[in-house]
């Protein structure tokens, strides 16, 4: 079921976030990426993956930030970090937040799940920068911010059995979230993006009834632009959240030479999406950020609209920033 466009146009006022603060985290050596940001214990936490400036011999690793006002942001630690062992997650191990409280201008905490907080991955034994392939790890704990351990093998992988015709490469950003609704039939579902050996990105469901294991849902990508869109080569990283009875979902757009930026889409049963055809939420403005703007984490809180997003300039920089949806000044 298609949504109207005066619904989208709704949407699109309400999530939008016009104001530039710049970056919020960024490292002289190092690349950031991936923001996925959550409450706890009255603190606001950021789950960020980072990956050396000479990725040829580094991999991804997931760090901890903390944070009073959602603007400025401390080094916590290290959640997840690369190691010498021949394990399958050995060498890229990139978190993101699971099981989020999925209302918008809700809490943000996460939620408990099984008696555990879980923390879902990109993995791979494979040095340099996001080396093919990747599968989908997951992770558990006793709090958000304590130390995880992990399954032994992949929940989701390219070399899966039912692995569908375009994700046979590799499996990049997962975000778990609880259906209370149960649209699909299933309490717990993961939207995902994927690679095929077409080297496009399109974005996929799986579900699951207790959480840990899961499985494909359709036997096709619930988003694919590749066919509609001139040039495009991903469609990913998505993040859903919930406005009333529908589904917003986050997420980029590469397209080459054109560069990558932040839009959404809207749904009111997680099968059948409405993409916004209007300005972008966030998109490449300024000399700090003159490449790509793309790969949104959103919340909102009291009045206002964070929107985390990864920056990219031409200085050999890329790190993690904010738009909002009011002015805010440093």
């Amino acid at each position: 079921m298609n949504i109207s466009t005066q619904t989208m146009t709704e949407i699109y006022e309400a999530i939008k976030t016009p104001y530039k603060v710049g970056a919020v985290i960024k490292q002289n050596n190092h690349l950031t990426d991936s923001p996925s940001v959550f409450r706890w214990c009255g603190k606001w936490y950021m789950y960020y993956i980072m990956i050396d400036k000479n990725a040829e011999n580094s991999g991804y690793e997931t760090h901890l930030a903390s944070s009073d006002n959602l603007v400025d942001w401390q080094y916590e630690g290290r959640v997840f970090a690369r190691t010498d062992s021949e394990g399958w997650d050995s060498k890229q191990i990139a978190g993101y937040a699971a099981f989020s409280d999925l209302h918008f201008g809700g809490s943000n905490q996460l939620l408990s799940v099984n008696g555990k907080y879980y923390i879902s991955y990109l993995g791979g034994n494979l040095n340099g920068y996001e080396t093919d392939p990747l599968s989908m790890g997951l992770a558990y704990s006793d709090s958000p911010i304590s130390p995880f351990t992990k399954f032994e093998k992949p929940i989701l992988s390219p070399f899966d059995a039912d692995a569908r015709e375009f994700e046979r490469v590799t499996l990049y950003k997962s975000n778990l979230f609880v259906d209370e609704a149960m649209t699909q039939g299933h309490r717990y579902v993961n939207v995902y993006n994927a690679k095929a050996t077409d080297t496009k990105e399109r974005i996929y469901l799986a579900v699951s009834d207790d959480a840990e294991h899961w499985v494909r849902y359709l036997d096709k990508p619930i988003l694919d632009e590749t066919t509609t869109i001139p040039n495009l080569l991903i469609s990913g990283d998505p993040q859903i959240v919930k406005i009333g009875d529908i589904y917003v979902m986050f997420f980029f757009r590469f397209q080459g030479d054109a560069g990558g930026y932040n839009t959404f889409a809207c749904s009111y049963n997680l099968v059948d999406w409405t993409v916004w055809d209007g300005e972008p939420l966030v998109k490449a403005q300024y000399e700090w950020e003159n490449i790509i703007a793309h790969k949104s984490w959103v919340i909102k809180h009291e009045d206002t609209v964070y929107h985390y997003y990864c920056a990219v300039n031409d200085k050999d920089e890329r790190f993690i920033a904010l738009a909002t949806s009011k002015e805010i000044l440093r």
